[in-house]
């Protein structure tokens, strides 16, 4: 082959190795972001974890209540259903200073939830505490911090349900009082 033959060949290739790329559909990138968040503690403070959660209940007709422990288990009494949905014991963590003394408060001994949309609530009470490295006292909701910073609440309760409660979610909240001495 002479170079007369060789090179209309090879403009022939690169001619059509052009058009097979103009024709390929172009890459596309697009730039996404993800979320990032962090909560710092500071010292002598207390931070919600987890809402507590009874999640779907079927009332019935005689009513009854729902019981979450402070370990997280539900349990169910009266023509009350247990129909799945998320459950969950509160929790909330803290950080303090070890060997110090903390009273631990609520403002009540029974809180409303009610119904988005309005029209019934439900009452929450008996609210019951399990904590993580806190030593209790010979005092009510009185303990002492033990052998590190980090404390741990979980909190159950019972919620009163109705006879022929009125479908619909539930929402109401309970604050929690922690004082370090």
């Amino acid at each position: 082959m002479t170079r007369d033959q060789i090179f209309p060949r090879l403009i022939g290739c690169l001619l059509f190795v052009l058009a097979v790329l103009a024709s390929a559909p172009a890459a596309f990138a697009q730039p996404v972001s993800g979320d990032s968040d962090a909560v710092v503690v500071s010292p002598l403070s207390l931070v919600p974890v987890n809402n507590l959660s009874f999640g779907n209940l079927i009332p019935g007709n005689t009513g009854g209540t729902a019981v979450i422990s402070p370990s997280g288990s539900r349990t169910v009494s009266g023509s009350v259903v247990a129909a799945g949905g998320t459950v969950s014991n509160a929790e909330f963590q803290g950080y303090g200073s070890r060997n110090r003394y903390v009273y631990i408060s609520t403002a009540s001994s029974s809180y409303r939830l009610s119904r988005v949309g309005g029209g019934a609530n439900m009452t929450l009470r008996s609210l019951t505490l399990q904590a993580d490295n806190l030593t209790p006292l010979n005092f009510p909701g009185l303990f002492r911090i033990a052998s590190t910073n980090v404390i741990t609440l979980r909190i159950g309760g019972t919620l009163d349900v109705r006879a022929n409660q009125q479908a619909g979610v539930y929402e109401g909240s309970f604050p929690i009082t922690m004082n370090y001495y």
